[in-house]
């Protein structure tokens, strides 16, 4: 996945890890000149990958933005793409593997009701489950943006042809945005987004119990607990475990600065509770809380985010609930750096969970002195169902410290190992890099002159 001799700009990678443990990556680059879309894999866990890149997209133009999901031998890749129509706007394209990624389709196909491109199509998102799969986005066809979902139940074999709409406005009237799904192999579908129907944005959602044939006729505004269309409410995360679904989002209900809340179903997105969770312990709006990310086990849901508190940079936590938010099992939330509270600023969290051991990962540019943009990656982790944490947080990449940008970065835990990708800036251009190594094992700078000795 290195192409820095090319001068190729690696960018935007998403990945996803299957059942077995064989871990799939996509991402953009311009190697033949238009921007497109590639593959590979990786069998050991991120240590080693297929010599050849794969090519997925097929246009003459632009293709950016993938998403990726897997599912048993499936995997499905979908991005926006500027091949149709003579005014460059973007359609939604699709690839598929039923064999681990070892091999695609002749062709890549387009799932959104455009041949001639003359609505504008952007954000996909992707689940799958089971033998389906379903993709999301946000559609300009009928005006400002809409939400619509199309599917497919036999592994890629056949898509829909006409793509469902999901949120349930007078069509084209506002913009809906922002598309996050979730899927089970029993055909119920969630999808979240955001929503300016009523004035500033709003967090939607809707429920599809028959494989996203169809929706809900009235879909859910889950930032409830005052005047729709008020506040802001944006950044939302979608996460799923059995009945239990749960979004996040940041929200400034409380004044300029936004707090994290969350809302829940348990009941696969059929019912939601009347008024989301405010996620933080300190006073609400006295910080400014951002970026939120949600994982989950059944009632057990976790959410870690970026916070100022402490008057300077942003920190990251984590706090966590046994009973779908109702309660949190700490009365406050875990602060994962080990430099001194808001010293730098640290960005971007990720979550993994692997039976009792939990992490945190996210970007950091505590050693960025002279203010370069340069900035590290680290985790924190837990072995113990978050009992205690590590005292010192474990650093990802191998460069000298603060000498790059690494950034997109996707976060696992799998057997006692960590896993991490991300766009990197090392070599002058921008790669891909992928690290797999024992937790609590840091990476250990060489200098080039030792390594070559």
């Amino acid at each position: 996945m290195d192409h820095a001799k090319q001068k190729v700009d690696s960018i935007a990678p998403k990945t996803c890890v299957q059942e077995a443990g064989i871990l799939f990556a996509v991402w953009q680059d311009d190697r033949d000149g238009e921007q497109a879309i590639w593959f590979n894999m990786s069998a050991d866990g991120g240590v080693t990958f297929l010599q050849g890149d794969t090519l997925l997209s097929f246009g003459e133009a632009d293709a950016l933005n993938p998403a990726i999901a897997c599912s048993g031998d499936h995997v499905y890749v979908v991005w926006e793409d500027k091949r149709d129509g003579e005014l460059g706007y973007e359609n939604i394209y699709v690839q598929w593997s039923d064999d681990r990624g070892r091999s695609w389709q002749e062709e890549d196909v387009a799932l959104d009701a455009d041949p001639e491109g003359e609505a504008i199509s952007l954000a996909p998102a992707v689940a799958a489950a089971g033998d389906s799969a379903w993709v999301a986005w946000s559609d300009s066809v009928n005006g400002a943006y809409d939400i619509y979902l199309t599917g497919t139940t036999n592994g890629g074999k056949v898509w829909r042809d006409t793509p469902v709409r999901v949120d349930t406005d007078e069509a084209g009237a506002a913009y809906s945005g922002s598309p996050r799904i979730v899927g089970d192999a029993d055909g119920s579908v969630v999808v979240a987004w955001e929503d300016r129907r009523s004035g500033a944005t709003d967090i939607y959602a809707n429920v599809s119990t028959d494989d996203g044939e169809s929706f809900e006729e009235s879909d859910t505004r889950l930032d409830s607990g005052d005047d729709a269309g008020s506040h802001d409410s944006f950044l939302a995360a979608l996460t799923r475990s059995g009945e239990n679904v749960y979004v996040v989002w940041a929200d400034a209900r409380y004044g300029e600065n936004s707090d994290v809340l969350l809302n829940y179903s348990h009941a696969g997105g059929k019912s939601w509770a009347d008024e989301p969770v405010r996620v933080e312990s300190d006073a609400e709006g006295i910080a400014d809380s951002i970026n939120p990310t949600v994982a989950a086990d059944g009632e057990r849901v976790w959410v870690a985010f970026q916070d100022n508190r402490s008057g300077g940079g942003y920190d990251i936590f984590l706090r966590w609930s046994d009973n779908a938010g109702q309660e949190w099992a700490v009365d406050e939330e875990v602060r994962m750096e080990s430099d001194d509270p808001g010293e730098a600023q640290s960005y971007f969290p990720h979550i993994a969970v692997d039976g009792d051991m939990w992490g945190v990962q996210w970007m950091e540019y505590r050693d960025d002195l002279e203010g370069v943009g340069f900035n590290d990656l680290y985790y924190n982790y837990t072995v113990d169902s978050g009992g205690t944490w590590q005292g010192s947080d474990v650093r990802i990449n191998s460069t000298a410290l603060a000498t790059s940008f690494a950034t997109d970065a996707s976060f696992y835990l799998r057997g006692g190992y960590v896993v991490t990708v991300w766009a990197d800036g090392r070599s002058g251009s921008t790669d891909i890099f992928a690290a797999g190594r024992k937790i609590g094992d840091e990476s250990v700078w060489i200098q080039p002159e030792e390594a070559a000795k």
